[in-house]
């Protein structure tokens, strides 16, 4: 049962002594990731935050950051570079969004999500000033400012934090970072940051700070110029992957082979190769963000921020860092493969690696899809894996397309059969079935459906192979 509004009001005067408490709070808050019918005027200013953080003393000011931004590929990037900080010796915190399975994951120390303790405590130093400073602070507002106050309580020297839409107006757009990382720039979110890649590629290169360094990952030329010219502005050196015909600017990755359902590259930051590097990934996309990380933190071993690692000790990290829900694959009978693409760019590198990796197996998909989303270029690009069937399903909120819409969709574009099972655990249990034990279940069209179904899977996984502590070939 939802707090009335007079027990919210009373629990703004007292501690919080609970995660549920914090919780109910949360939900009463505008939540622009459950919401898309909040005007984004009410949503997207900094003005709220750079209040809350100056009465909270500047947390974000006790420990050293590195921004990350992009339209596909930050939070892996985002999860490699914390694992590298941390081979360092480091303490490390990252704050990454939307959270998959459990609120608390958003927020992250040496490795492991904090304590439902240690996040009541963070929020705790809030409570002061949600009657007054903080009365207007959004669901995001407020939790990027737990992860600032949880940093600061758990004396991190590094925190990697990942942007939550956009760059310029974020809530996380208050720190001075030491680095920024904008992974690449595409359609997404039109509706917030712009309907052209130069609108986009403003937005995200909103993060840029004077004099910081800036690693920009490859992207059409006009989205890139304006990154640089903001760079430019700012007095902020670049360090560029550039296209795909001026690989080798900055840094690059090369040589990718896929093995299993995993893949190895070499990666080249200026003069500085590392060789044989595996990811816990089959995907291409994943080597490339290996090369965003590793230009980032190369850079910062450069400028003399951070110690430099071996080759040795950088391929023993990358190698070990888990990627939940980016083309992550639980081997079995049948294979299932979980991914949380929500927008064209990476629909469509999904459908490549899926129609490939499985060529010679059965493959069915099971689709939920964000309404706000480009949802007929999205079921375009799912159409090209080759798959068998595809159940569409809805995963909880206001957001989901309906299902049978999706259907109609597909229908107009494939002859592919399909299903609307509304339930997403009837529709995984389906798709088993369907996909017997030669076959392959893939999940995606939606990071919040990954995350209903992935403790399922993951239970699946451990239930039918005991002994293995690690879900990859």
């Amino acid at each position: 049962m939802q707090p009335s509004n007079e027990q919210l009001s009373g629990a703004l005067t007292k501690p919080f002594r609970s995660l549920a408490e914090v919780q109910a709070l949360l939900d009463s808050r505008l939540n622009y990731e459950a919401d898309r019918q909040i005007p984004a005027e009410r949503v997207f200013t900094l003005d709220r935050m750079i209040r809350c953080v100056e009465a909270l003393g500047r947390p974000d000011r006790a420990f050293r950051t590195i921004h990350v931004t992009g339209t596909k590929g930050k939070g892996s990037v985002s999860r490699m570079l914390a694992a590298l900080l941390r081979a360092t010796g480091l303490r490390v915190g990252l704050y990454t969004s939307p959270h998959l399975e459990r609120l608390g994951e958003r927020i992250d120390v040496n490795g492991t999500p904090i304590s439902e303790q240690t996040f009541v405590e963070a929020f705790n130093e809030l409570q002061p000033f949600l009657a007054d400073t903080g009365k207007e602070l959004t669901y995001f507002e407020l939790l990027t400012a737990t992860a600032f106050c949880a940093f600061r309580a758990e004396h991190v020297d590094w925190a990697v934090i990942e942007v939550g839409i956009g760059g310029r107006l974020d809530a996380t757009n208050v720190i001075l970072p030491e680095a920024c990382v904008i992974t690449t720039v595409d359609f997404d979110h039109m509706d917030l940051l712009g309907e052209t890649l130069e609108q986009i590629a403003f937005e995200k290169a909103g993060i840029i700070k004077p004099k910081v360094p800036v690693v920009a990952g490859a992207m059409k030329e006009s989205a890139q110029a304006v990154i640089l010219a903001r760079a430019d502005q700012l007095d902020a050196p670049v360090c560029l992957m550039g296209h795909d015909y001026l690989l080798g600017h900055d840094y690059e990755v090369s040589g990718f082979v896929r093995t299993g359902y995993r893949g190895t590259c070499s990666i080249r930051v200026h003069q500085t190769i590392w060789k044989h590097i595996t990811l816990n990934c089959p995907a291409a996309f994943m080597a490339t963000n290996a090369a965003h990380a590793m230009a980032a933190f190369q850079t910062l071993c450069q400028r003399g921020r951070l110690p430099a690692l071996t080759e040795d000790q950088v391929r023993r990290t990358l190698e070990t860092v888990i990627l939940p829900a980016c083309c992550e694959v639980f081997p079995g009978r049948p294979t299932v493969v979980i991914d949380g693409s929500h927008n064209a760019m990476a629909a469509a590198s999904l459908s490549v690696i899926v129609r490939t990796l499985f060529e010679e197996r059965d493959r069915i998909l099971i689709v939920g899809i964000p309404r706000d989303k480009e949802v007929e270029q999205l079921i375009d690009h799912f159409a090209d894996c080759g798959a068998r069937r595809v159940i569409f399903t809805r995963y909880p909120g206001i957001r989901a397309t309906a299902p049978e819409e999706l259907a109609a969709l597909w229908q107009r574009r494939s002859a592919t059969p399909t299903e609307v099972i509304i339930k997403p655990e009837q529709a995984v249990a389906r798709a088993l079935t369907i996909a017997g034990g030669d076959g392959v279940v893939v999940v995606t069209g939606s990071i919040h459906l990954a995350g209903i179904l992935r403790p399922l899977i993951r239970a699946r996984h451990h239930r039918i192979n005991p002994n293995e502590t690690v879900l990859r070939k």
